[in-house]
């Protein structure tokens, strides 16, 4: 059965939409073609990643297949009709209804009452769910679960004892939907949340962190079972979006979380109950993949504390991406960074020519990636959205 793999970043904002006729913004336009093909590196051999542009050249995908041995083919739309089986960036209405009127078979869609179920479980109440779940399975964490306010009276009450909380919508992309609450008394934060209120019925309200890093596990749920795919350790823009992020295996990665933690055991506590969760909570509704962002901070002590869940994002993830990679492309000792990069002008051919020039390419004798720049997807007329990763 052939999987085709689609990249649709704007599915959080189409979540938060909730119907079938919207209407990307024109950034998240831009970022679906310039990285339409960055699937094909989390994809099986015999898997193929949908061609969303014009002009794209099936050279490049040959080319990483001859280097790195992935095994991925190229679709296009007019090829829907004949496929078996989808795995987008994440399931909404309005993917669902655009792959149906390009001649998707009903079989290889999820049910209407199925995108429904998906994008209840993407309400970011569930946080409260997991949140009591981790304190009753793990001994160590922190009483600091979120409260959901269905009242602007709620959220000020909440800011008066928590200064500089953060307030979040239901449903919103990478960091949008997020206002902290430095100045409770102005016009600007009362509009804000009152609005998303009256749009979206709450809004949730956190205590604030003393943030020392942050990081999410990886997991994918299939046939009603979770398993562990890896780790990701990000940093994000001055907009709370995925900019970079560390990139090596799984063991570097769970080695440089146990160095900054100083717990060990209760990393892997906090793992084996995450898969325990999501098998009870998310598993038996959803395929696909997932990621839990948590964070490590400092108390009101300076110790250090873990939170298990900042949010759940039932989607792919930019950290899925890194750490697919970290354990399939580089060498057993290699580590480097994620990026994920904005360019206000069209990217030259010359630019990516300079970075690669810098730190070229070496491979292992096996193809593994040792050292140097690898971008992720090709150049197009126009790219201005560029990811890649150096080693």
């Amino acid at each position: 059965m052939k999987v085709v793999r689609i990249f649709n970043p704007e599915h959080d904002l189409a979540l938060a939409f909730g119907g079938t006729n919207y209407t990307p913004p024109p950034m998240a336009r831009l970022l679906r073609r310039d990285l339409q093909l960055l699937p094909m590196w989390i994809g099986d051999n015999g898997e193929c990643v949908l061609s969303q542009g014009d002009d794209i050249d099936n050279s490049w995908i040959e080319d990483m297949n001859n280097v790195y041995g992935l095994g991925v083919e190229m679709a296009t739309t007019e090829q829907i009709p004949y496929f078996d089986a989808f795995s987008p960036w994440g399931w909404n209405h309005f993917l669902r209804r655009r792959l149906f009127l390009d001649g998707a078979k009903e079989s290889a869609l999820p049910s209407i009452e199925d995108v429904d179920n998906i994008r209840k479980l993407s309400h970011r109440r569930i946080s409260i769910e997991i949140h009591r779940m981790f304190l009753d399975r793990v001994k160590g964490l922190r009483d600091i679960i979120p409260i959901e306010c269905y009242d602007i009276e709620a959220v000020l009450d909440f800011a008066r004892k928590y200064p500089c909380a953060y307030t979040k919508a239901p449903w919103s992309s990478s960091g949008k939907g997020i206002y902290r609450a430095l100045d409770i008394e102005g016009l600007d934060f009362t509009r804000w949340c009152s609005g998303i209120i009256k749009r979206q019925g709450s809004i949730m309200c956190e205590c604030p962190l003393d943030a020392v890093l942050d990081f999410a596990m990886e997991f994918i749920c299939e046939g009603g079972k979770t398993q562990f795919v890896g780790y990701s350790i990000f940093n994000n823009d001055t907009h709370s979006s995925f900019s970079s992020g560390m990139i090596g295996s799984s063991d570097f990665l769970h080695t440089r979380l146990v160095s900054i933690l100083g717990n060990e055991s209760l990393l892997r506590d906090v793992q084996a109950a995450a898969v325990n969760i999501i098998d009870n909570l998310i598993a038996p509704q959803y395929n696909g993949y997932l990621g839990l962002d948590m964070m490590i901070y400092r108390d009101e002590n300076g110790e250090l504390c873990l939170n298990p869940c900042i949010e759940l994002n039932l989607r792919t993830t930019m950290g899925v991406v890194s750490s697919i990679i970290g354990n399939k492309l580089l060498a057993h000792d290699a580590n480097g960074t994620f990026h994920v990069d904005f360019h206000k002008e069209e990217i030259s051919a010359d630019y990516r020519k300079n970075l690669q020039a810098k730190c070229p390419l070496q491979l292992t004798s096996d193809g593994k990636i040792k050292s140097g720049v690898q971008f992720l997807t090709p150049l197009y007329s126009g790219t201005q959205y560029s990811a890649y990763i150096k080693v």
